[in-house]
This record gives structure tokens, sequence and C-alpha cells, in this order.
């Protein structure tokens, strides 16, 4: 008897309040999508508020690039968050060892580097923290005469690789960048000997890296500073 009483006491609240109810959202301001609209386009003005200057020219110093040059260009769709790349390296014997500082000048070795990627800037728009993929290739051609014969290494190494780094600053910049190269360099070569006799014998080689910052690069870590101007 007492839960009859009870059901009955709330089917009555509900239905003397179910007016008042009814009014109240009635009298309620209707949604028509403008907040949404205003909300979606504040966003969008502040994205554009970040002054990006799409195009960056600059240098980078680190391994296995060396030194070389630096392009990046911010493209104008995705929100500004994606950005072509490119690094480019060449160094020859006579700038790593001038003749006036005791070099042989019949020593020729030629090293170049070029990398070409993509970066995704994570949270702003052409500047700050980015991730990056790109496809590498580094050669190697070097030429040392001896008494009895010239020694030849000639190699060339491919990579992909994936990258984590993170453009500061604004018309001057400064870049770190880290990375993992997929397929790390060999710490092997082959030089190729011609003697003078005219025979010829071919000899695989290591580098001397175990227990120094270099072994790091046969272990695929990649890793650079660059600095310069974007505009």
């Amino acid at each position: 008897m007492k839960k009859q009483i009870w059901i009955s006491a709330v089917v009555t609240l509900l239905l003397l309040l179910s007016p008042a109810i009814s009014h109240a959202q009635d009298k309620a301001p209707k949604s028509d999508g403008k907040e949404e609209k205003n909300n979606t386009r504040q966003e969008d003005e502040k994205e554009r508020s970040y002054k990006v200057r799409p195009f960056r020219i600059g240098v980078k110093i680190g391994a296995p690039n060396l030194i070389g040059g630096n392009l990046e260009y911010v493209l104008p769709m995705l929100g500004r968050r994606v950005a072509v790349n490119a690094d480019y390296s060449k160094l020859k014997s006579e700038w790593i060892q001038p003749e006036d500082e005791g070099a042989d000048a019949e020593d020729k070795i030629n090293v170049t580097y070029l990398d070409l990627g993509l970066n995704y800037y994570l949270f702003k728009p052409g500047k700050g923290l980015y991730a990056g993929v790109s496809y590498s290739t580094i050669k190697a051609d070097a030429t040392t005469p001896f008494e009895d014969g010239t020694d030849y290494i000639k190699e060339e190494h491919s990579s992909i690789n994936v990258k984590l780094g993170a453009k500061l600053g604004g018309l001057f910049y400064f870049r770190p960048e880290i990375g993992y190269s997929f397929d790390p360099l060999p710490n092997t070569y082959e030089v190729h000997t011609v003697y003078n006799d005219g025979t010829e014998e071919r000899a695989t080689q290591g580098w001397d890296a175990e227990g120094t910052p270099a072994e790091l690069l046969f272990k695929g870590l990649m890793f650079n500073i660059g600095f310069g101007f974007a505009f």
C-alpha cells in the first residue's frame, strides 16, 4: 500500500512540473550552429596569426651529413604543417686538407650527401617541434696513390630515415635534429688496388670506430644542428 502511495506521489509531481519544464525549454535559446562556427573561425584566425615564413635556407652540421646546406619550404596546404626538405653536402680533399698544410696533392677524396624528405609540424604551423621522414644517399670516391700502385675506393649507400627536430625562432632560426636510419652505414668498405705492374686485387677493410662516437653512426643514429634565415 505504501509503495502505491509513493508511485502515485511521484507521478503527480511529474504531471505538475511538466508544464514548467516545457515552458523553460521553449524559452531556452536554440543553437543554430552559429556558436560552433564562431569557435571554428576563432581557431582558424588564431592559426593564421602565427607568422609563417615558408622559405628557409641554412646550414646543417652533424652526421652523416658532415656540413652542408639545407632548404625547406612550408606547403600552403594542410594547415601549413607540412614542409618539403632537402640537405646537400659535398666535401673534397683540398677542402679537408689544404696543400699548404702538407696534404698529398695526388690524393683525391670526394664525399657527397643528399637527403630529401617531408617534415610535419606537430603543434604550430611551420614552426616548433616536427617529425620527418626522408630518403638519403651518401657517396664516397677516393683515389690514393702509393709507391707500388694506387688504391681506389668507391662506395654508395642509401637509406630511409625518420627524424625528430624543432625549428626555433623566426627570421633567424636554430634547428636541432636527431634521427634514425633504417639501413645504417656499413662499417666496412672495399679497396680496389691496381699495382704498377698491372696486377689488381680487392680487399675489404673496416673502420676502427669501436668505443668512439663514430660507432653510433654504424648503428643508425643521425644527429645535426642547423641555423639559417626564413623569409
